[in-house]
């Protein structure tokens, strides 16, 4: 779904000299050999680093919003104390090259899931979407009191309604106060409001505890490996987006086009996420659905907004509505 479109602004690529000054905290301050993007990313910059004497780490760069890498930085510590599919962190700081704050993580050998994904017949994903929903469930297992965006301590700063009349506002906010209306099309915008405000309530039927939520849980972002057993995952990447929200935003990012489509994909999924202890109540695929707009209504919010992006909002949109017909 993705492939089309376009980073906002280009990655911030460094020489193996710049990258050196970096990675001095790592045992015996090796010296960068190579510098090589990782793809995926539209927000940041990943970047691969070979190192001289030790094994390779993960540069990221935070390009978008600077102010998210403390939080980030947090989400790999609360990982690591918990045990959660994620790299560990193994420094950061600020980068005298570019201005930006920077983590230093744990390389991973993996492939992304949604390229795995496109080399399987569908018998054989079933087994990796278990493993998925396993790994969300046991990041869902860490929950808050009550839902809306961490600070770097990662307590709820700024609280915010998750829940139908959430929706509601929100888009009335993007779709008839902001541009998004007419960058969507006001035909499409008007129904998208009436919508909401016939079905958003679904919403409110959640009985469970605000949960951590990637919020940025797709195939691009989940490293999958195969060892003796079959495909699994390996680590979950780029913390930025997270929030405490609901097992309905991660649930309906994975499942957009093409992983959800997938024969008995979003089964498998469901089946491991139960199996880990994860509980979603019968209307999950709904209210996934009706989660995954507040996503589609941000995208057109942004101050640039390719037409790629905007092409996929309409559909996805446009599907969700016929959910109900």
């Amino acid at each position: 779904m993705r492939e089309n479109w376009s980073r906002p602004y280009p990655a911030a690529l460094l020489s193996p000299d710049q990258a050196s000054a970096l990675v001095r905290s790592l045992p015996g301050q090796p010296a960068v050999l190579r510098v090589t993007e990782l793809s995926g990313g539209l927000a940041n910059t990943n970047l691969r680093l070979d190192l001289d004497g030790h094994p390779p780490v993960v540069l990221r760069l935070f390009q978008r919003d600077p102010a998210q890498a403390v939080k980030e930085r947090a989400i790999h510590a609360l990982t690591a104390g918990r045990g959660l599919p994620a790299p560990k962190l193994l420094g950061s700081g600020d980068d005298p090259a570019t201005g930006l704050p920077f983590a230093l993580l744990e390389w991973i050998d993996g492939q992304r899931l949604d390229e795995a994904a496109r080399g399987l017949d569908d018998a054989a994903l079933p087994p990796l979407g278990r493993s998925v929903g396993s790994a969300l469930a046991a990041i869902h297992a860490v929950t808050f009191e009550r839902t809306g965006f961490l600070d770097a301590s990662l307590a709820v700063a700024e609280p915010a309604d998750a829940g139908g009349a959430g929706l509601i506002g929100f888009l009335r906010h993007v779709l008839i106060d902001g541009p998004g209306g007419d960058r969507l099309g006001r035909d499409l915008a008007d129904r998208l409001v009436a919508f909401a405000e016939r079905e958003a309530g679904l919403l409110d039927r959640w009985p469970g505890p605000p949960c951590l939520t990637h919020s940025d849980f797709g195939g691009t972002n989940i490293l999958v490996h195969r060892g003796a057993e079959g495909w699994a995952v390996a680590a979950v990447l780029d913390w930025e987006f997270a929030f405490a929200g609901s097992p309905f935003f991660d649930l309906g990012n994975l499942l957009r086009p093409p992983l959800g489509p997938r024969p008995g994909f979003a089964d498998s999924v469901v089946d491991g996420y139960r199996a880990a202890g994860g509980t979603l109540p019968p209307e999950w695929r709904r209210m996934a659905a009706l989660a995954d707009l507040f996503s589609w209504a941000e995208f057109l919010t942004r101050p640039t907004v390719s037409d790629a992006v905007i092409a996929t909002a309409r559909q996805r949109i446009t599907q969700t509505m016929a959910m109900w017909t």
